[in-house]
C-alpha cells in the first residue's frame, strides 16, 4: 500500500526554492490579473530576467496579452497535472519570455485534483502544481501565476505552488468584501500546505487617475479585512479603457503599446504613456516589497 504523503516535503517539495514565484489571486474576477499578469512578465522579460508566465484560467486570456494563438487551450497543462511531470512552457515572440497557456481544457483540473486526492490524499492534490513547477524554477528569474477566482481548488494549486501573493482589488464593496474575504480564507488554507506563502500586498486596479481619496479608502479596507500590517501599494493601476482595449487588441503589453504610440497615434501617446509608466512602477514595487521581505526574514 503507498505512503500518503502527510506533507509537501514528503512529495519533495522544498518551498524555499520557489522565491521567485508571484501569484495574481483574488476572490473575485475583473479586478486586472490578467493584465497585470501579462505586463509584468513582458516588463521583466524585456529588462533581461528569463520570465515565465502561467496562464492558470479556463477562459484562457492571458495568450490574448502577449498577441499568441489559443494553442491547445491547456491541454498540455491539464496533462502535466495528471501525470506529474515538468509543465511544458511555450515560447513567445519575445526574449526571455515563455508561458504556459491555459483554456478551456483547464475545465478538466477538477476532476484530475479529485482523482490524485483519493489515489494519494489531500496533501498530494494540493501540492501537484509545485511539483509540476519545481523541475522549472532554475531555468527562470522570475514566474508570474494568473490564478482564477472561480475555481477554490485550482486557486489553491496556485497558492501552494507560490511565495508571493498579490491581491488585486476595485474599490467597490463587492469587490472587496468578496475579493478580499475570500482570498483570505484560501490564503489561511494554502499556508497549512505552504508555511513560506507570503501575502506581498495588495494592488489597487482600475480607478480614474489621480484618485487619491479612493486610494486611501482602499488601503482602509484592506486592512480592516486582512490586518493593519497588510502592504497596499502606492503603485496604483488607474482605469484606461481604450488603452487598455487597443493594447489586447494588438497583443502588446501598455508599455510595448507606448512605443507603437509615439509614432502612429499621437492622440493617444499620452494617456497610454501615463498607464505604461504606471504598470512599469508596480513592477518595480513588486520586486522591491519582495527583496524587502527576504533581507527582514533573512
Amino acid at each position: 500500500m503507498a505512503t500518503i504523503p502527510m506533507s509537501a516535503g514528503d512529495l519533495g517539495i522544498d518551498y524555499r526554492r520557489f522565491t521567485p514565484v508571484f501569484v495574481f489571486a483574488s476572490g473575485k474576477g475583473g479586478v486586472g490579473k490578467t493584465t497585470l499578469t501579462g505586463n509584468n512578465a513582458t516588463k521583466t522579460a524585456a529588462e533581461g530576467i528569463p520570465t515565465l508566465a502561467i496562464d492558470a484560467n479556463g477562459q484562457g486570456n492571458l495568450r490574448r496579452e502577449f498577441g499568441i494563438g489559443e494553442g491547445d487551450g491547456g491541454k498540455a497543462f491539464v496533462q502535466a497535472l495528471r501525470d506529474g511531470t515538468p509543465l511544458v512552457p511555450v515560447k513567445t515572440n519575445r526574449p526571455n519570455l515563455d508561458v504556459v497557456l491555459g483554456g478551456k481544457e483547464l475545465r478538466a483540473i477538477n476532476a484530475v485534483f479529485m482523482d490524485i486526492a483519493t489515489a494519494s490524499g489531500p496533501i498530494a492534490a494540493f501540492c501537484r502544481l509545485a511539483q509540476c513547477l519545481q523541475p522549472l524554477l532554475s531555468k527562470y528569474g522570475v514566474i508570474w501565476i494568473d490564478a482564477p477566482p472561480e475555481n477554490p481548488n485550482v486557486l489553491t494549486l496556485c497558492l501552494c505552488a507560490s511565495r508571493w501573493l498579490v491581491t488585486p482589488v476595485k474599490m467597490d464593496v463587492c469587490s472587496l468584501e468578496d475579493a478580499l474575504k475570500d482570498i483570505s480564507d484560501t490564503f489561511k488554507s494554502a499556508r497549512a500546505v505552504n508555511p513560506l506563502l507570503q501575502l506581498l500586498g495588495v494592488v489597487h486596479f482600475g480607478s480614474p487617475s489621480g484618485a487619491t481619496s479612493i486610494h486611501r479608502e482602499v488601503v482602509t479596507e484592506a486592512r480592516r479585512l486582512l490586518g493593519n500590517s497588510t502592504h497596499v501599494f502606492e503603485e496604483s493601476i488607474h482605469a484606461s479603457p481604450k488603452s487598455a482595449k487597443l493594447a489586447r487588441e494588438l497583443g502588446l503589453s501598455v508599455w510595448e503599446l507606448e512605443q507603437r504610440a509615439r509614432d502612429e497615434d499621437k492622440r493617444m501617446a499620452e494617456q497610454i504613456s501615463n498607464l505604461a509608466g504606471a504598470h512599469n512602477n508596480l513592477t518595480t514595487a513588486l520586486l522591491r516589497q519582495m527583496r524587502t521581505r527576504l533581507e527582514t526574514t533573512a
